[in-house]
């Protein structure tokens, strides 16, 4: 033991040793911080990519067209209205348009069913009528309602048109085949708006 603490006395530190642990001590803190830091910077790009790719795949809903709720607002009352036959005349129909500023001047046609119903959660005017080909359904919806507005909308064998009128929108959901600029005049000509 005293042969080897006497050979460690004899020899002489380096010039510099301490500086020498310090710096080497200070790039292994560095080193050390960089790979955390690399580490985090690595965590945080995995999180906004995973944010990122979330958006992109989750869809938002779209605003609903009025006339894609018109045509599937009958398609689901068809069970319930097809064999309806009210058979209303000018001031049953006059009673619950006035509501919506109508008022109906003439003799527009047979009318198979009117009365009020919900439009895609807002108050509207739901009238069936003879058409050329088939029945046709008109609904007076306020322009209140958040809808996106195509005037034509177009469904399988069904088409939806939409008309603003004062503070509404008239939407006209009947077959393809129904002649609808005939229609459109005709209610045109026999409905007064005076809102």
């Amino acid at each position: 033991d005293q042969q080897i603490t006497a050979s460690l006395k004899d020899i002489p530190v380096p010039e510099g040793l301490a500086d020498r642990i310090l710096l080497n001590q200070s790039f292994e803190q560095f080193q050390e911080k960089q790979r955390t830091n690399r580490w985090h910077l690595a965590l945080a790009a995995s999180i906004a990519f995973l944010i990122g790719l979330s958006v992109n795949l989750v869809s938002f809903p779209a605003t609903p067209n009025m006339g894609e709720v018109a045509i599937q607002h009958v398609q689901d009352e068809w069970i319930f209205t097809e064999q309806i036959n009210e058979d209303a005349d000018i001031h049953a129909i006059n009673a619950k348009l006035v509501k919506y500023g109508g008022a109906v001047q003439d003799d527009i046609g047979h009318i198979y069913y009117v009365n009020h119903c919900s439009f895609n959660g807002a108050p509207a005017f739901h009238m069936i009528m003879a058409g050329e080909k088939g029945k046709v359904t008109l609904f007076v919806v306020p322009k209140s309602t958040l809808l996106s507005i195509d005037p034509v909308y177009t469904k399988g064998d069904m088409r939806a048109l939409v008309m603003p009128v004062q503070n509404a929108n008239l939407i006209i959901v009947a077959n393809k085949d129904e002649p609808m600029a005939k229609l459109e005049q005709k209610l045109e000509t026999h409905i007064n708006w005076s809102i």
